[in-house]
């Protein structure tokens, strides 16, 4: 049922269209009443009607400042005009802020039910509330779904997760069953490898995804989400090795940037975004390739170092700094846990077999 409200300084008015309501029989409930602007301002704010029968001439704010307060706030929402006089100038003003209707008092039975007939048509002709957000939200799909396929076109690997999470985010908002939910999965991993084989083709023989037939089998839309991440997480981890050459290439890249900078704070995130691919894939081609972890390997080249300069008589303290260690402390406790001994041991020459 529409909420209707009625803004008059006149009580007879608001009653007599509070009566008409329930004689005529209409799709209409009197949601409130105020008799003058402010008031009015205020009932409109708190109900939030569907029409508003409102009256031009009120103490304190007139008809038409209350509607100009409200028009492109709740450009949905109806308003007409109910007046005493033929005041054309104010009807022509009402008709600029987007007024549906004017009504001269009084108020009868036959004006309002024909009133609200023209206002139900105006009714039917708008979409309903959710067909505009489900258009939106198609709109936002296509929209992620198009940046997915640039990605891949562009060899962009920097935010594939991000788009491919609020892509999934979009169809569960959509409310879609679960076939339409896997039909919809299906154009995004159809649209992704259609995107990839393009621009890898001369590769294709080398890679092996699931099959997508697969999808059909699925119970849950999280079983869904997991397949279609599955799939991309494999398509962008292909890119990021293609585009730098080899996987070998990859490391060995890390390995000189480790090397000729292991006196910089950075990290395997750091690393990542350097070469274009994703950390967690990266930390387990890194370990494939050098037979230890990233962080392991940093580790060992800083400790090699601190060392080095140790042995040539530098402070400790100085030494944590230039291999990378801005907490002195943790310097220390890294240290011994690899070597055996602190700094100053090492230093001194106290030599402690790690077996003991």
């Amino acid at each position: 049922m529409k909420k209707l409200v009625v803004i008059d300084d006149e009580y007879l008015t608001i009653e007599g269209i509070r009566v008409m309501l329930k004689r005529i029989g209409v799709d209409y409930e009197m949601a409130g009443f105020a008799s003058d602007g402010q008031m009015a301002l205020e009932l409109i704010e708190n109900v939030h009607p569907d029409v508003v029968f409102i009256d031009i001439r009120m103490p304190g704010l007139s008809g038409l400042e209350v509607i100009e307060h409200f028009y492109k706030k709740y450009p949905d929402m109806i308003f007409v005009l109910v007046s005493a006089y033929k005041e054309f100038e104010y009807a022509r003003r009402g008709m600029e802020l987007g007024v549906h209707s004017y009504i001269d008092k009084p108020v009868t039975m036959d004006k309002l039910k024909a009133t609200l007939e023209k206002i139900d048509e105006e009714f039917e002709k708008r979409p309903s509330k959710t067909d505009v957000e489900n258009e939106k939200l198609i709109r936002d799909l296509r929209l992620s779904l198009n940046a997915v396929v640039e990605m891949i076109n562009d060899s962009n690997t920097e935010n594939w997760e991000g788009e491919t999470r609020r892509i999934q985010q979009l169809l569960k908002k959509a409310k879609y069953g679960l076939p339409e939910y896997k039909e919809e999965s299906y154009k995004l991993i159809t649209a992704a490898s259609a995107a990839f084989y393009e621009k890898w083709k001369q590769y294709e023989h080398d890679f092996n995804f699931p099959l997508f037939n697969n999808i059909e089998e699925m119970k849950t839309k999280e079983e869904v989400d997991e397949y279609v991440y599955l799939i991309l997480q494999r398509i962008f981890e292909k890119i990021s090795v293609r585009k730098i050459g080899s996987s070998h290439r990859v490391i060995t890249q890390i390995l000189d940037y480790i090397n000729q900078n292991y006196s910089q704070d950075f990290g395997l995130n750091e690393m990542a975004e350097m070469v274009h691919m994703n950390h967690a894939y990266l930390s387990i081609l890194f370990k494939d390739e050098v037979g230890i972890s990233f962080v392991r390997y940093l580790t060992q080249i800083r400790m090699a170092h601190a060392k080095e300069l140790l042995l040539k008589g530098a402070k400790v303290q100085e030494v944590s700094e230039v291999v990378g260690y801005n907490n002195y402390r943790y310097f220390c406790n890294i240290f011994k846990k690899e070597e055996g001994v602190t700094p100053m041991q090492f230093k001194s020459g106290v030599r402690k077999s790690k077996e003991n």
